[in-house]
C-alpha cells in the first residue's frame, strides 16, 4: 500500500508531496494534474520490471516530454521519485519460497537523468537508487493514521531484537566510480553490485526471489499496482478459454475471472448476485457459461422479469459496477488499484453505492484477515466528491485531496513553471497531521472545494 509519494522534475511536479490512505480520492478540474499522479506511479511500476527507456513507453508522450517543462522551452535534467509503502509481512516468490519481513515500512528512491551519450544523442540513465526501512520514531504516517495499538503492532510490528544494518539498496562512490549495491539481507555474503555507467534498468528489477526479502517485497508491491481504464468493448467481450483469469486494466478477461471464482467456490456467484442486486435491483442473478462450441466463457445476467442477458448487450455502467462486485470477492485481488474517473457511465443515484463498493475493495486497519488492498481514484465529478464528503461517518481509511495547478518559482534555476499541488480537504486529515501543507493553503483550498462542489460544470 502506497503511503507517501514525492515527485520532482516529472511533468507538472515540482517538490510534490502527497500522502495516501487505503481509499484515496484525488479531485479537481481537468488539466490540474490528477492523471499525472497516476503516470508517475506507472513509471515507478514499470521501472520495477523493465529497462528505463521501455518504462517511459506506455506513458502519454515521448520520454523526453515526461521531464518538467520550464520557461523558454527548457526541460528539467532529472526526475526524482520517492515512494513509501506499507507492505504485507509475508511474501512468496515464483519458486514457492516464503519469507517473513523484519520491517513492513519501506521507502524507495530513484533518480533518472537526461544526458548525451558518446554518439551525441540524449540518453536516460539511473544516477541514484535507494531502499531503506523507515525508522519507527520518524514514521509519522503510522502515528497519524493507525492509532489503535493492536492494529499498529500488526501492520508495523516492533523488532524485538537486532539492529537495522545498511539500506537494502544504496548508491555509493568507490575510487571515483559510482555503484549501486544490494547487500544480502541480514546475511553474510557479497550480495549484488552494479556500476551505474553500465546499467540500463533499476537494481530493484534484478531481484526475483526472497533471497533479498525486503527488496523483493518492494518490487512485488510496485508490480501489484493496477491502473483501471475500462474499455466498454473489452468489458462486453466473452473470454477465450485460454485467456488469463485475472481482470486486465481495460476490463478484459471478466468472464474467465468469474469462471475461476465459480470453479473454486460454488456459492460465490450467489454472493456476487446479492451485491449487484443491492445496487441494480432489476438484476437478480449472475452466472458464467462455458460455450464449448465457441471455445469461450460468457457472462449471463438474469433480470427480475426472468429474461437473461449476456455481457455483450449490457450497458457500460452496469459492467463497471459488475467488475467492482467481482473484484470484491476475488481472493487474487490485492495491492493497489488506480481508477480513472470511476463515475463514468454511472447514474448519479448509483454513485453512493459505487463509493461503498470501492471502500469495500480497500483495507480496513482492523481487518487482519486479508492482504493489503488500496483504491486510489481520480475524478473531476463534483457529485462523486460531494457524496464522500457528506457521508455521515467518514471512515478513517478515506482521504480526499484537491488538485490545483499553480505557478511556481524555482529559486535553483530562477525559472517559473506550472506545478501541480494537492491539498487535503478538511476532515480527511487533521491540519496538524500534515507537515508539508500550510494552514493558509488548506483554508484557500476549502473555498475552492466549495465552489467546485456547487458548480454544474463537471456533471456526474
Amino acid at each position: 500500500m502506497i503511503t507517501r509519494l514525492e515527485i520532482n522534475g516529472f511533468k507538472t511536479f515540482v517538490d510534490f508531496v502527497m500522502e495516501f490512505t487505503p481509499f484515496t480520492v484525488i479531485a479537481g478540474a481537468n488539466a490540474s494534474g490528477k492523471s499525472n499522479i497516476f503516470d508517475a506511479l506507472k513509471l515507478l511500476a514499470n521501472l520495477s520490471s523493465m529497462d528505463v527507456r521501455s518504462a517511459f513507453e506506455n506513458l502519454r508522450g515521448e520520454a523526453e516530454e515526461q521531464f518538467s517543462q520550464l520557461e523558454a522551452e527548457q526541460y528539467s535534467k532529472e526526475i526524482n521519485l520517492a515512494v513509501e509503502f506499507l507492505v504485507d509481512r509475508k511474501i512468496k516468490d515464483n519458486w514457492g519460497e516464503e519469507a517473513t519481513l523484519k520491517y513492513t515500512r519501506l521507502r524507495y528512491e530513484i533518480i533518472i537523468q537526461r544526458e548525451k551519450n558518446d554518439s551525441g544523442f540524449e540518453d536516460l540513465k539511473i544516477s541514484h537508487e535507494k531502499l531503506v526501512a523507515l525508522k519507527h520514531q520518524e514514521d509519522n504516517w503510522i502515528k497519524n493514521n493507525i492509532l489503535n495499538s493492536e492494529e499498529r503492532e500488526f501492520w508495523r510490528p516492533k523488532v524485538k531484537s537486532g539492529k537495522r544494518g545498511n539500506p537494502y539498496i544504496f548508491t555509493e562512490e568507490v575510487a571515483g566510480k559510482e555503484n549501486v549495491r544490494i547487500p544480502l539481507d541480514g546475511k553474510p555474503g557479497p550480495g549484488k553490485e552494479y556500476a551505474i555507467r553500465n546499467i540500463s534498468q533499476s537494481a530493484l528489477s534484478s531481484v526475483n526471489s526472497v533471497e533479498f526479502p525486503h527488496v523483493f517485497a518492494a518490487k512485488c508491491e510496485m508490480q501489484s499496482w493496477r491502473f483501471l481504464q475500462l474499455n466498454p468493448e473489452d468489458l462486453r467481450k466473452p473470454s477465450p478459454r485460454l485467456a488469463p483469469n485475472t481482470i486486465s486494466h481495460s476490463g478484459a478477461n471478466l468472464a474467465s475471472t468469474l469462471f475461476r471464482l465459480k470453479t473454486r467456490d460454488k456459492f460465490i456467484l450467489n454472493d456476487i448476485s446479492i451485491e449487484l442486486n443491492n445496487i441494480l435491483p432489476n438484476f437478480i442473478g449472475i452466472d458464467v457459461k462455458e460455450e464449448i462450441n465457441e471455445n469461450r466463457f460468457v457472462i449471463k445476467l438474469k433480470s427480475d422479469d426472468g429474461k437473461v442477458f449476456s455481457s455483450r448487450v449490457l450497458s457500460e455502467g452496469t459492467l463497471r459496477l459488475l467488475i467492482l462486485c467481482i473484484l470484491k470477492y476475488d481472493d487474487f485481488h490485492k495491492g493497489v488499484i488506480c481508477f480513472e474517473e470511476p463515475e463514468n457511465g454511472i447514474h448519479p443515484f448509483r454513485i453512493e453505492m459505487m463509493i461503498q463498493l470501492l471502500f469495500g475493495l480497500s483495507t480496513q486497519y482492523s481487518d487482519f484477515s486479508h492482504p493489503l488492498r488500496q483504491i486510489i481514484v481520480n475524478t473531476h465529478s463534483s457529485a462523486f466528491v460531494g457524496k464522500i464528503l457528506n457521508r455521515p461517518h467518514r471512515e478513517r481509511e478515506i482521504s480526499v485531496w484537491f488538485s490545483v495547478l499553480l505557478t511556481k518559482f524555482q529559486s535553483k534555476n530562477h525559472l517559473k513553471s506550472k506545478a501541480t499541488k494537492v491539498i487535503p480537504v478538511r476532515n480527511s486529515y487533521g491540519q496538524s497531521r500534515i507537515n508539508f501543507i500550510e494552514d493558509s493553503e488548506i483554508e484557500i483550498t476549502e473555498i475552492e472545494v466549495k465552489k467546485y462542489l456547487e458548480s454544474t460544470d463537471f456533471g456526474s
